[in-house]
């Protein structure tokens, strides 16, 4: 579990971007994080990947472990080695968690996460949605704890943004906790077991009860 109380960040000493955010994540949920543009998602993200410092306020964690063992940050514009192919990415990092996989192994992962197909190709010449199926596999390799996710699902297609909703259920519900950010009401109200909405650098938290036209309802009148 994580509780965040009275966070607090500021750019250039007069802008403050959250103003005492509060909330708490529990294991075997999906969280979504919405908001408007600027309102501070990334920002959010960013502190509790442990990127970028905070001002004020506690990131309290059951049993006092480090947030940064814990946590896995994939951002909306994942970076990798361009001139190595996905496989070699996916192996390097591989040997850097210690995970010991031998080649077949890691082939059949990737078959696994449905990359196969591209997966051999040099990194410099994925399209977005590649890099961000690639990135997704990288959090499933290492499993996380805490996986934090920046607009995962805006470059996928269809196909792809349904086995990605049923990896991140599956993911969740093995005792890890899933945050994700998106302008996406339907992805949001698919996904979430509880609205993390920022609004004027504040969090309200609710239990996603809604059927999606509630949702969108209570979201536009609360941004």
């Amino acid at each position: 579990m994580i509780q965040v109380a009275d966070l607090k960040k500021s750019y250039r000493a007069k802008m403050e971007i959250l103003k005492g955010v509060q909330f708490t994540l529990e294991p075997n949920n999906i969280y979504c994080l919405l908001g408007r543009n600027g309102a501070g998602k990334t920002t959010l993200m960013k502190i509790l990947s442990g990127i970028l410092a905070y001002d004020s306020g506690t990131i309290i964690i059951k049993d006092n472990k480090k947030l940064n063992e814990l946590v896995h940050y994939v951002s909306e514009k994942p970076i990798f080695l361009d001139f190595l192919s996905g496989f070699d990415n996916l192996d390097f990092i591989q040997k850097i968690y210690h995970l010991n996989m031998s080649k077949d192994e890691l082939e059949r992962f990737c078959e696994e996460q449905g990359i196969q197909s591209f997966i051999h190709e040099l990194v410099i010449n994925y399209s977005h949605g590649m890099k961000h199926q690639l990135a997704l596999a990288v959090a499933f390799l290492i499993k996380p704890r805490v996986l934090l996710l920046d607009e995962p699902l805006v470059s996928l297609d269809p196909i792809n943004i349904a086995e990605t909703y049923k990896k991140l259920v599956s993911y969740a519900r093995r005792g890890n906790i899933v945050l994700l950010s998106t302008h996406m009401i339907p992805i949001a109200h698919k996904l979430a077991d509880e609205i993390l909405l920022l609004k004027n650098g504040k969090i309200h938290q609710v239990a996603n009860q809604y059927s999606e036209s509630e949702l969108e309802h209570y979201v536009l009148n609360q941004i």
